[in-house]
């Protein structure tokens, strides 16, 4: 059976008191034509049809050019349809005449490997930093933060990392992104776009729709695309850091943050800018929590939840400290209310969700604080969920927007 995302966050061992059967249901399956905002098929993927849900998010099984993809919860699958059509517009860069005859023309060979794009650099790739204080900076950001960054330290020298931020800003996906379709064809571009110079840039900037993709699926207040540009993922850790050590956080849970894979530099940094924008008690808390997932998925997850409550914030100047209930993530408002807002797409009231949601409500009764959670999900729940939140004694607010 596939692992939930609850089973990321809920302690090994919860369970709720012993109901039977009947007290739970079969998570709902949707039609992929009536899921709002939601294109079912493009040029290299299909989804499959119906969807399916653990309790918590939809489960997409996604059908492409590069092999089946499994996309947990409605924001993964934006990032993935983003990064499917970043890859189209890759094979069209790859595959056009404009391309081939700059790469000719800077002396490279193309060649087709298992129909990837590879290039046989015989000149010498210049540096194309600007500047001496970047340069210094990028060389004390590495430093800093050896063998924690996916960056090459000598395609940093040559210039393809610098290469690889650019199309990836232009084509408004993660530079650092663990689709491994978008990862190679961005190394292969990249490569041939150093040793090319601007010969190949310029076929680069030729080609119709490379600049075209929005940049990123979630709503920030900050420029996610001159940031994942302009700065390495060493000088991206760095900063992510810095924000950490001025709210508290010790060098040693930053550096184990900073450490989980699970988390692209770009990840982090958007987790910590987050953070930095809610002046809260225990943030450290939250941290520890997010260093300590162990899946892609629920990095993720931990990422949009605090993203969605920064522009909470920002609204509303509520948020006064993060906690845990069962493990999973809330913050107290000025109001005395525990609220969770989570990037949560279709909860239902299965055996799962009720053993933990069961959890966090015992959790909040231990505390004092019954009566006074709030759940705001970005999706829908099911009337058996509503039912059992209320009876709880549980706010539900649904289609929230933070």
């Amino acid at each position: 059976m596939r692992a939930r995302i609850v089973r990321v966050f809920a302690v090994a061992g919860l369970c709720a008191a012993a109901l039977p059967a009947s007290a739970f249901e079969a998570p709902p399956r949707f039609d992929v034509t009536k899921i709002p905002g939601l294109r079912a098929a493009g040029v290299n993927y299909t989804v499959a049809n119906p969807v399916t849900s653990d309790g918590f998010l939809r489960v997409y099984q996604l059908k492409t050019s590069y092999g089946d993809v499994v996309a947990n919860g409605d924001a993964v699958l934006q990032m993935r349809l983003i990064e499917l059509a970043a890859v189209a517009e890759l094979d069209k860069v790859n595959n056009s005449d404009a391309f081939n005859r700059a790469l000719a023309e800077a002396g490279l060979r193309p060649i087709k490997f298992a129909g990837e794009l590879i290039v046989n650099p015989v000149k010498t790739i210049g540096n194309t930093l600007a500047g001496i204080g970047s340069v210094f900076g990028q060389i004390g950001a590495g430093m800093n933060n050896a063998g924690k960054t996916v960056d090459d330290p000598m395609a940093g020298l040559l210039g393809v990392n610098k290469q690889r931020r650019e199309i990836a800003a232009k084509l408004g996906v993660d530079p650092y992104t663990d689709f491994q379709p978008l990862a190679v064809k961005l190394a292969r571009l990249s490569e041939a776009a150093a040793a090319g110079g601007l010969v190949v840039n310029g076929a680069l900037m030729a080609i119709p729709g490379v600049a075209g993709i929005v940049i990123s699926n979630v709503s920030t207040g900050y420029d996610l695309t001159s940031i994942s540009r302009d700065y390495t993922a060493a000088q991206l850790m760095d900063m992510t850091r810095q924000k950490l050590t001025a709210m508290g956080v010790t060098r040693e849970l930053s550096d184990a943050f900073l450490a989980n894979r699970n988390y692209t530099p770009l990840d982090a940094y958007a987790v910590g800018e987050a953070l930095t924008a809610i002046q809260a008690r225990e943030r450290p808390g939250f941290v520890a929590r997010a260093a300590a997932v162990a899946r892609r998925d629920a990095a993720f997850f931990m990422r949009r939840h605090v993203e969605m409550l920064a522009q909470y914030e920002r609204k509303t100047g509520n948020v006064v400290a993060f906690l845990a209930l069962g493990e999973f993530p809330f913050v107290e408002l000025k109001s005395g209310t525990i609220m969770g807002l989570w990037p949560v797409d279709a909860l239902s009231w299965t055996e799962s969700t009720g053993k933990a949601l069961g959890a966090v409500n015992a959790d909040l009764k231990r505390q004092g604080l019954a009566g006074k959670g709030e759940l705001r999900i970005s999706g829908t729940a099911t009337a058996m969920a509503r039912e059992n939140m209320k009876a709880m004694g549980w706010k539900l607010v649904e289609n929230a927007r933070p």
